[in-house]
């Protein structure tokens, strides 16, 4: 995990037989850095370096984002930003191979893409566009080679 980035979470530390079991129903595991995060932070939040800018395929230019709130792992009382929740009611329109890992607050989300990822590698980060025309090259933006990556390139705004 980058210790240059400070993560704090609503629900406290995360649960390794709830990621355990969405990995399984995924069939695929999930980056270990990414782990790392949501096993100490369930549901985590970027304190200190939210922020970060990528090349929107969706409005053809480059764009600052914030990495809004990760999807929590099991049952929560009160919430419904569930990584269960979004696999079973994914939004509309969702690629198929994106796994949402954070919703953002424009109804956008940060996925990890395993669309074309081989199982022995760690899946691309993109943001999938809920306003982007399905099937087009406007629907999903690359990010980052790895979540790894997107943590190095995070900034204060």
């Amino acid at each position: 995990m980058s210790t240059s980035v400070e993560f704090d979470s609503y629900y406290g530390d995360g649960n390794s037989a709830a990621i355990a079991a969405v990995e399984q129903q995924l069939g695929r595991p999930f980056p270990n850095s990414y782990k790392d995060v949501v096993k100490r932070f369930n549901g985590a939040f970027i304190v200190d370096r939210p922020y970060f800018r990528y090349f929107s395929r969706l409005h053809g230019e480059e764009v600052e984002s914030g990495t809004g709130m990760f999807l929590a792992f099991g049952d929560i009382e009160g919430c419904t930003e569930t990584m269960e929740i979004k696999l079973r009611l994914p939004p509309e329109g969702l690629v198929p191979g994106l796994v949402i890992f954070s919703a953002l607050g424009n109804g956008d989300a940060l996925c990890f893409d395993y669309r074309e990822c081989p199982p022995s590698e760690e899946p691309p980060v993109v943001i999938w566009h809920h306003e982007g025309v399905p099937g087009s090259e406007e629907e999903v933006s690359p990010v980052a080679s790895t979540f790894a990556a997107l943590l190095d390139r995070l900034y204060e705004d």
